[in-house]
């Protein structure tokens, strides 16, 4: 008689798996982009969870960073950024204006 699996840990597995296999490249590093007159440098916190956006008039700005499907979405305060699951770019789109995608350079 054939055995029957583990019906908790089959499910478990099925729910973490996914989750794992997106782990977050900008997890923890420090970034900054310069393109086309629009620079911006900013920080990952470890779990992916919070950006830290630094502006040099204004000061840094703390955003908070919910998952999407292409990758991290933040809401700061004149912009909207979503960093992409490549770790290598980024997308802003400003209040009321059009949406942009940039390269990050990884500087820590």
């Amino acid at each position: 008689m054939p055995r029957i699996p583990n019906l908790p840990a089959l499910c478990l597995a099925l729910i973490t798996l996914p989750a794992m296999s997106h782990a977050c490249p900008w997890a923890g590093g420090a970034f900054e982009f310069r393109e086309h007159g629009i620079n911006g440098d900013f920080v990952v916190n470890a779990d992916c969870t919070e950006l830290v956006w630094d502006r040099l008039s204004d000061g840094p700005e703390t955003a908070a960073l919910a998952r999407t499907k292409n990758g991290w979405k933040g809401e700061l305060e004149k912009a909207d950024v979503e960093l992409l699951e490549d770790g290598e770019h980024l997308r802003l789109t400003g209040t009321g204006g059009p949406m942009r995608q940039f390269p990050a350079k990884r500087l820590q």
